[in-house]
């Protein structure tokens, strides 16, 4: 199956990290081929830190919910399994960071303005918090979704781990926020399929600026 010219040009955009060029190319994609996974989930992605910072916290739950129908549209999509698995493979690799990206960038801003000697808080603490809890769901379920859509695939089941990994790594960070026990299901679940795992131990105390 043939790239149309933009999704090639939004690709190479994003190798180069081009932000800017990359959001311009997949929004095109995306009115060319409204059923693109791909051009979904990366235009979100990239639309996550434009405009307001107070709208931020929106923008990323809209991401969080936008990662599964992309990954829903790419297994729909005519691609052959391998192309999908590509896809697969570029959106994993963005989105499991972003949830401590997030947490780490919101912080940050609310540090960097003082009156007298109290800092601005650009982001409330619950705003903070339903983040990390939003994006931890998203990326346990990404998990599953690759592992469901992708039964018994080698390659698939390397990507579901990544996502479980980073789930299990936040739960054991925040973990007033996982339901209890669930850290040490995914652990049992990533062991199947990577025996060498080691749990993550639990942090002294619950965090949003340092993570373990």
């Amino acid at each position: 199956m043939e790239l149309s010219k933009n999704l090639k040009l939004a690709r190479e955009a994003r190798a180069e990290d081009n932000t800017e060029d990359a959001k311009m190319y997949y929004q095109k994609v995306r009115e060319e081929e409204p059923e693109n996974g791909e051009a979904k989930f990366f235009y979100a992605y990239y639309s996550l830190y434009e405009g307001k910072v107070a709208e931020i916290p929106g923008r990323f739950e809209n991401l969080c919910k936008t990662v599964s129908s992309s990954i829903q549209l790419v297994k729909k999509s005519q691609l052959s399994k391998e192309e999908q698995l590509k896809i697969v493979e570029a959106i994993v690799k963005t989105f499991v960071p972003e949830i401590w990206v997030q947490n780490r960038y919101m912080n940050k801003k609310n540090q960097e303005q003082k009156i007298g000697n109290t800092y601005v808080r650009i982001f409330s603490v619950s705003e903070i918090s339903n983040c990390s809890k939003i994006g931890m769901r998203a990326v346990r379920d990404l998990g599953d979704q690759i592992d469901q859509l992708y039964k018994g695939d080698p390659i698939a089941q390397k990507y579901a781990v990544s996502a479980w990994k980073e789930y299990v790594s936040l739960a054991q960070t925040w973990y007033a926020y996982a339901p209890k026990g669930e850290a040490e299901v995914y652990a049992e679940k990533i062991k199947k399929i990577e025996p060498s795992y080691v749990m993550p131990s639990k942090a002294g105390c619950i965090s949003f600026g340092k993570k373990q």
